[in-house]
């Protein structure tokens, strides 16, 4: 009886490394979306606590430039540690399982997807001066492409020996 299927079941065709920077630009979006959602809320109540207020928005611009800087880093700490974390995740599968593809690819697909949603959020207007803007850009680019490196490392470490 002639065989269908010339390769060995556990066998699956290699992907290009495109793809693979496809694959890390969703999956860090995908892991991304749930947790910065976590990282804002966490954010808001840490800043609130920390300027003794019910609400951030009212703690206008009377307050020191300490309690302004100390509010701002409660605010953006959570949010970048919830892109480390979604990054180096994304990273570490496309390590792990990605063949021939490994960091480079991993780097260029989370890169992508942080510029995506540094797009996103400049387009609805919420990175208003230009130098905001640019700042944020480049801060999501390096958090994104460092953590997304060294999850692929680890990634890449993690794969059976046979392989």
């Amino acid at each position: 009886m002639p065989v269908i299927q010339s390769s060995a079941p556990d066998e699956s065709p290699e992907r290009a490394p495109s793809h693979w920077v496809a694959v890390a630009a969703a999956l860090a979006l995908a892991l991304w979306v749930p947790l910065v959602l976590a990282a804002l809320a966490l954010g808001r109540a840490l800043a609130a606590r920390i300027a003794g207020v019910d609400d951030v928005s009212k703690l206008g611009a009377v307050a020191s430039p300490a309690l302004r800087a100390s509010v701002a880093a409660a605010l953006v700490i959570p949010v970048l540690v919830s892109l480390a974390v979604a990054t180096a995740g994304a990273g570490a599968i496309v390590g792990r399982h990605g063949g021939r593809s490994g960091a480079r690819e991993a780097v260029l697909g989370c890169t992508l997807a942080a510029l995506v949603a540094w797009g996103t959020s400049a387009a609805g207007g919420a990175l208003s001066p230009w130098p905001v803007a640019a700042l944020t850009g480049l801060v999501l680019v390096v958090v994104a492409s460092l953590s997304a490196g060294l999850g692929a490392r680890i990634g890449r470490r993690r794969r059976p020996r046979n392989a």
